[in-house]
């Protein structure tokens, strides 16, 4: 008997469907034409089932007809076992095939247990290698499935479901082992959103991204003048090709920078923006400072990213990975949008199509909240509890003022110390945190009477970090029982931050978890996560609930992890991004 069975009419899907509806767990991959859900085309569906042969749809022979079929063994109770799921579920999509229920992603639990002795990669012939001491060729991965299907190629896709429900037995045992099921269960119900963001992509007003890269050049073009008394004005050097313009130094060199700086009075070691920070009033950093914020715009967002919009939906669509961090946290690529500036002049170019709002919430301290559940200090939960402002607290502890009294400065100064010491640091690097972060100047003595008044007004942050610094344990875990385990060089910083950023994390990815199941029926989108914010673009008539909405649903998502202190959401309704 043939390990698969090939499905080319829709009389051969109603044949297999009682088999595939009946099966408590099946493995689902997809054979696909590119790697774009919205240029590419989706070839093959292979479901393989314990103890029988595998099938595989050929979707150019089925789809559209056979799309209901398809969807309904896709939304049976079964589990679905996928490698790196968004991928899939993205390319279903796009024939109309929906997936619903338990989702298990061998990919994403290999992520997950990287610090419990998993492989550091977690493609599908590395998990075979370390969990199966299989050998898995990926030649034919590449090979045309556009055209007519050879029996390599068939081969080849049903190994690939084949093997998922063998890891999967692997992979749910060290899950079980390292205590790691809620870790995985809100990262399987993640998946979903991710990739319903990927696909949906987000809006970029080309018009005012074009006038800001002009305005960009500008910048850059002027603090190039100012720059020239120090490098030297240009002069046109003639060479065998052509002319080309030269400068006494070159902008763009910390080496000549340097020099530059050196000769003209200000002697540092290097031209970093923390060194240059005690210099930011000079002409000389405030034109070179200008000059490589106007450059690294240019080159890292301005000019690139209008050439990853999408040809075919005339949207951006950002890769995110989903545990792009040891601490669980997620990253973003092609473009980057984590990393968009955030100023206005930016953030207004994402934006809502006409009729169309973006609805913008983030979580309120979410991680000076989870360090307040994590350390138990009775204070910071109390403020919390009370809807007080904990940097006025912190405030009118290190100022010793009545919190009435602390003005919008002394604010900001608290807000310093309270980022700054709850990970450890020590009163010179707060007060390089604070000025560089803040713009707040404080002397190092100031700073070490914050530090000390800090620890003493916080009493349990203070146990807390003596706790850690006792024990230096090997490992520690966010509230939702994520684990990290420690090299034998982590410093104390680490230990006091990972499971504060991956219990933030685990909160976000829960309320995304929960906001997909929420938003599936609506003509609403998730479009961007940065962090601990969401963006949602919704119909214009919708927003009003659709904020109310969110803001309940990230606050009920924490709740979950955070027992003894609440969770709090702001949501904003605007035509753009910096409308927040």
């Amino acid at each position: 008997m043939e390990k698969w069975l090939l499905i080319e009419t829709v009389d051969q899907v109603e044949a297999v469907s009682a088999r595939l509806l009946s099966a408590k767990v099946i493995a689902v991959d997809t054979e696909t034409t590119g790697l774009d859900p919205h240029t590419s085309r989706l070839r093959l569906i292979q479901i393989a089932v314990e103890g029988s042969q595998t099938v595989i749809f050929d979707c150019f022979k089925l789809l559209p007809e056979a799309a209901e079929e398809i969807t309904a063994i896709l939304s049976s109770p079964s589990i679905k076992i996928f490698q790196n799921a968004k991928f899939d579920l993205q390319f279903l999509r796009s024939e109309m095939i929906s997936v619903s229920g338990w989702i298990f992603d061998t990919m994403l639990a290999a992520k997950l247990l990287r610090t419990s002795g998993g492989p550091r990669k977690a493609g599908l012939a590395s998990l075979a290698e370390h969990y199966l001491n299989r050998v898995l060729s990926k030649e034919e991965q590449k090979s045309d499935f556009s055209s007519q299907l050879t029996t390599r190629q068939l081969d080849y896709a049903a190994d690939d479901a084949g093997i998922l429900l063998e890891l999967r037995r692997k992979l749910l045992d060290d899950i079980k082992k390292h205590h790691l099921i809620e870790a995985a269960r809100l990262e399987f119900a993640c998946v979903y959103a991710v990739a319903s963001i990927e696909y949906d992509g987000i809006y970029l007003d080309r018009e005012k991204w074009s006038d800001l890269r002009e305005e960009t050049e500008q910048m850059k073009a002027d603090a190039l003048s100012e720059l020239y008394p120090f490098i030297g004005f240009p002069t046109v050097q003639l060479d065998m090709f052509d002319s080309h313009l030269s400068y006494g130094h070159n902008a763009n060199s910390s080496k000549q920078v340097l020099k530059m700086l050196n000769d003209n009075g200000i002697h540092v070691e290097n031209t970093s923006k923390h060194t240059l920070a005690h210099y930011s009033q000079h002409p000389i950093v405030v034109s070179l400072l200008k000059y490589r914020q106007a450059s690294k715009a240019l080159s890292s967002f301005l000019c690139s990213i209008p050439k990853q919009i999408n040809v075919s939906t005339g949207r951006l669509h950002p890769q995110y990975s989903q545990i792009g961090a040891w601490s669980g946290r997620m990253s973003c690529g092609r473009p980057n949008i984590q990393q968009i500036p955030r100023g206005k002049a930016f953030r207004q170019c994402f934006a809502a199509p006409r009729g169309r709002k973006l609805v913008i919430a983030d979580y309120s301290q979410i991680e000076l909240r989870v360090i307040a559940q994590l350390s138990g200090d009775q204070r910071m939960i109390e403020a919390y509890k009370n809807g007080e402002d904990l940097h006025r607290l912190t405030a009118s502890l290190i100022l010793q003022k009545q919190i009435g009294m602390i003005t919008k400065k002394e604010r900001q100064a608290a807000k310093a110390v309270n980022f700054g010491l709850v990970f450890g640091m020590g009163a010179s690097g707060l007060r390089a945190y604070a000025f560089e972060t803040y713009g707040v100047e404080m002397s190092s003595n100031e700073a070490e009477v914050f530090k000390k008044r800090f620890f003493s007004g916080y009493k349990g942050i203070e146990a807390w970090h003596r706790e850690l610094q006792r024990k230096k344990p090997g490992s520690s875990r966010t509230l939702a029982g994520r684990k990290h385990t420690y090299s034998k060089d982590s410093g104390m910083s680490g230990r006091y931050n990972t499971p504060v950023q991956g219990t933030a994390a685990d909160i976000l990815k829960n309320a995304l978890g929960m906001l997909y199941v929420v938003l599936k029926d609506t003509n609403t989108s998730i479009v961007a996560v940065i962090h601990d914010e969401i963006v949602l673009e919704c119909d214009e008539i919708a927003a009003q609930e659709t904020a109310l909405l969110l803001k309940n649903t990230m606050e009920e998502a924490g709740s979950r992890y955070m027992k003894d202190v609440p969770v709090a959401a702001e949501a904003s309704i605007a035509g753009s991004w910096a409308g927040k």
